[in-house]
């Protein structure tokens, strides 16, 4: 029997490695399908004086988008500025 030299590489058992990105890729492009079909039915949306109806999906979809936005942009509009050589932070003895 023949052993395996240091430095050498380990032979193939034949087994196929799962490539878990397409996997999971594959899994989200089906549930987002699903959540299409299961959202497709028009509804009327009522904001200050306009009225549209439109399927719910693009509602959530909208929903969703405005939620990231403002999500990304409140905690760079509340950070404080620096600037050049000016330190972050309270000034000593206050």
């Amino acid at each position: 029997m023949e052993g395996n030299r240091p430095g050498q590489p380990l032979p193939q058992l034949g087994a196929r490695q799962t490539n878990w990105k397409q996997w999971a890729i594959g899994t989200a492009v089906v549930l987002l399908l699903i959540l299409v079909a299961q959202n497709a039915q028009s509804v009327e949306l009522n904001f200050l004086f306009a009225s549209v109806h439109t399927p719910l999906i693009f509602a959530l979809l909208i929903a969703a988008g405005l939620g990231a936005l403002v999500g990304w942009l409140v905690p760079r509009v509340r950070r404080p500025r620096k600037k050049d050589g000016d330190p972050v932070g309270p000034a000593p003895g206050s």
